[in-house]
């Protein structure tokens, strides 16, 4: 059940940012694992090059991700999606932490092939760990999410909307240079499995997800005050 106490609300919103830092890590293991990205990190690394090969614009991935999730939350509200406090704080934090842990040096590398793919592997799982973290208060989902669940509600699978969105990302950040490998394959065709083992593991239904909208949780709060 879901604690809607002032102390509640700050527990679960520790939880959500916990998670986001925690996801970040994890993709940036995976990123500097260097056997190629996730389709979305194919995207912002791609529009990252080219912002500098053309524009002289020094951008980090992180702040590509913070962008285009700017703008997946603009085209989810004119869908009339509901977004919830989750949806901006990954929009903003996610991005964030990895160009922190990015730009600080503070995440594992090497140069031992083998050892690339234990790094890749682990990140996956540190990541999926984060995703539970930032999903279990249910305080809405991600922006990409919430567009894949506006599409659905329009009459198209979640399986095309998912898939037809990460190939789009894909295409459009492998035409700019972003980083396509083994990874990448990895990435399409196990990363659900690993996030299904680690809901598994900690008894995770997340098909009983109630996502708590902003204007829902503003009034909560309201009332309190």
């Amino acid at each position: 059940m879901k604690d809607l106490s002032f102390k509640g609300y700050i527990k679960r919103v520790l939880m959500v940012v916990v998670g986001l830092a925690l996801s970040a890590y994890g993709i940036g293991m995976t990123i500097y694992a260097d056997l190629g990205l996730a389709p979305w990190d194919v995207f912002n690394q791609g529009v990252s090059i080219q912002l500098q090969r053309h524009f002289g614009i020094n951008i980090m991935m992180g702040t590509v991700s913070q962008i285009t999730c700017g703008f997946i939350i603009i085209i989810v509200l004119l869908l009339k999606e509901p977004i919830g406090i989750s949806t901006i704080l990954d929009t903003i934090l996610f991005g964030g932490f990895l160009n922190f842990f990015m730009k600080h040096n503070l995440l594992p590398s090497t140069g031992i092939y083998a050892a690339r793919f234990v790094l890749l592997g682990v990140g996956f799982v540190i990541w999926a760990i984060g995703v539970y973290l930032y999903m279990q208060p249910q305080l809405g989902a991600g922006p990409r999410d919430s567009l894949m669940i506006a599409f659905a509600k329009r009459g198209v699978s979640v399986g095309i909307a998912r898939n037809s969105t990460e190939f789009f990302a894909l295409a459009v950040g492998w035409l700019c240079g972003g980083k396509v490998g083994i990874g990448t394959i990895i990435s399409v065709f196990f990363i659900g499995y690993i996030l299904q083992f680690v809901f598994k593991l900690v008894k995770f239904d997340a098909t009983k997800i109630k996502n708590e909208s902003l204007i829902e949780s503003g009034k909560n709060i309201f009332k309190m005050v």
